[in-house]
Formats: C-alpha cells, structure tokens, sequence
C-alpha cells in the first residue's frame, strides 16, 4: 500500500502532466476503473469459493456412498470359513537355502577384489 508522501508525489506529477483541467476527469475515470475491478475480482472470488464447495461436498458425498456400499457388502458376505492350521503350508529348507545362496553371492562379490593381497616387489605398467 502507498503511504501519503507517495501519494501526494503522485498527486502532484499527475497535476502538472494532466493539468488543473483534466485532473478531475481522470480521477472520476480512475475511480470508476478501480470500482470495476474490484466488482469483477469480487465476482471471481465468490464464483471459486462456490466451486470449490460444490466440488467438497460432491467428494464427501461420493466418500459417504463408498462408506454405505462397503458397510453393506461386509453386511451380506458371509464370513470367509476359518481354514485349519494343519492344512496352512510350512516353509521348507529349499526356499530358504536360494536366498541364503543369492546372500552369500552378493557378500562375496563386494568383498571379492579388497580380498587380494597386493603383488610385492611387481612394477605396474602405467
């Protein structure tokens, strides 16, 4: 916002490019201007708040359907029956020894070249 010395400098370069005569008419145009603008920017705001309600509330209703859809389908399945812990698969040796084997692949392979002793006394050839 323009404090009052920037707006009495603006007053006065205004008066003397605009003259005593035209002063007043360029400010009531000026004026009407602004009112305008803030008319339209008003509308705008009022328009997009309206939107974005509306768009809300079709997400809350849409989230309320899917709440009442999934309550009524728990409501009329029939529980899963309970399967017997006999019948549920134990983990072998096999599937337990490939990741064990990929394991000790990747530990070897990191550690392989730091492993190597360093040649003694052999002159490398740049």
């Amino acid at each position: 916002m323009l404090s009052v010395p920037h707006l009495i400098i603006i007053f006065l370069v205004a008066l003397v490019v605009l003259g005593p005569e035209k002063l007043p008419e360029v400010a009531r145009t000026l004026g009407k201007v602004m009112s305008e603008f803030r008319k339209v920017t008003m509308d705008f705001r009022s328009t997009l708040e309206a939107e974005m309600n509306e768009i809300e509330r079709q997400a809350r209703e849409k989230e309320r359907l899917m709440r009442d859809a999934a309550a009524r389908g728990a409501a009329a399945s029939p529980p899963a029956p309970a399967l017997p812990e006999a019948s549920a698969p134990e983990p072998t040796a096999t599937a337990e020894a490939p990741a064990e084997t990929a394991a000790e692949q990747h530990v070897e392979t990191a550690a392989g070249p730091a492993a190597e002793p360093a040649p003694n006394g052999e002159s490398h050839p740049a």
